[in-house]
């Protein structure tokens, strides 16, 4: 373990072996941002196609910082700590918001066991994850959990939540929030309280409205007081306050009815309960007569045609018929993209094959 003094505050305590590219990104980003450094190079998450090469300026990251720190009532008192890869905007964030507190900054592994090596009794205040890391946590023993409530304050972003994750981040004590945000954001705009709140408040300073398609666009000093307009359909029920419906993208078309996959995940959850089942999406695949066809695409041992029926019979009361998935596929592991996300259309793909 390494630990660094970069000024009269900030100490950052390294645990990566030294050379790997977290220990070296994590003290070259801090080495810089104390220097002055104005301008920083990002790739966005590639969650939609290839990543693309994108430029933040200083102030963009430090009205970011300053927006969750006044959202969380964050202080100079934090030991924050950092598993997300921090050469991406998630983990770079929680850098800058802990060199503008000037508090302990610990910087761990990108791994998919992100407590393992801390405490059962640490005194960390503040840490982010990614739905997979958390859906480990959570699974794996009564330990992690005991750790998971010592902290104030847990990010959770990068992906959606399924309806069992959320049930059981729902048990903890400590607060959660599962943030919505981009790299072209500045990372997350928008805060939900897990297991209290089903929308998003806006973070203070956000500017929020809708396009044509019913898109989420934002401004705020984290966007160079420009406008995103984003690919995700909202419901926008209050000038800072909106709930996701999904991806404009995503939208499947199956003969001439618009599908949500959300809407089919949601209902999915509740009839698969007793199956054990936690890793799955909705997808579509190329169909002759309907031009798309409805699927689910499940991580895991396929069913019985007896548990099969009994999803079918359960999905007929939540949903209309055109809602229901046609097929499922089960596979091994989902495909990701460069950011740890589940890459459906990769996925998808493989199937072909």
């Amino acid at each position: 373990m390494v630990s660094l003094s970069f000024n009269s505050k900030t100490v950052l305590t390294l645990k990566p072996e030294t050379g790997s590219p977290q220990l070296n990104h994590a003290i070259e980003f801090c080495n810089n941002w104390l220097n002055g450094k104005q301008a920083f190079s990002f790739h966005t998450s590639g969650s939609t196609g290839t990543p693309k090469h994108i430029l933040l300026q200083r102030t963009q990251l430090e009205a970011s910082a300053m927006a969750t720190i006044d959202a969380l009532r964050l202080t100079a008192n934090e030991k924050i700590y950092v598993c997300l890869n921090t050469q991406l905007i998630a983990g770079t964030m929680m850098l800058v918001r802990g060199m503008m507190l000037g508090c302990e900054i610990f910087v761990d592994e990108p791994t998919s066991d992100p407590l393992n090596h801390i405490s059962a009794n640490h005194d960390f205040t503040f840490a982010s994850f990614v739905p997979m890391q958390f859906h480990a946590l959570l699974t794996s023993s009564e330990n992690e959990m005991e750790k998971l409530n010592r902290f104030q304050h847990i990010l959770i972003g990068g992906a959606a939540i399924n309806a069992a994750l959320e049930k059981k981040i729902g048990e903890l004590k400590c607060n959660v929030f599962h943030t919505y945000g981009m790299t072209e954001t500045v990372s997350h705009i928008a805060l939900r309280k897990i297991g209290i709140e089903t929308f998003y408040t806006a973070l203070e300073g956000v500017q929020l409205k809708t396009d044509e398609r019913g898109c989420l666009c934002i401004c705020s000093a984290s966007t160079n007081s420009e406008w995103i307009v984003t690919n995700d359909l909202v419901d926008l029920f209050a000038p800072n306050k909106f709930k996701l419906l999904g991806r404009a993208d995503e939208v499947i078309n199956s003969g001439g009815i618009k599908i949500f996959p959300s809407k089919v995940e949601e209902a999915l959850h509740e009839s698969m309960q007793d199956l054990d089942v936690n890793d799955y999406f909705v997808g579509a695949e190329e169909d002759e007569k309907l031009g798309q066809k409805l699927i689910c695409v499940i991580r895991g041992n396929p069913f019985t045609a007896k548990q099969e029926e009994k999803i079918k019979e359960t999905l007929m009361r939540k949903l209309s018929r055109f809602e229901i998935p046609s097929q499922y596929y089960f596979v091994d592991f989902f495909e990701l993209t460069p950011s740890g996300k589940t890459d459906k259309y990769a996925t998808i793909n493989l199937l072909k094959n």
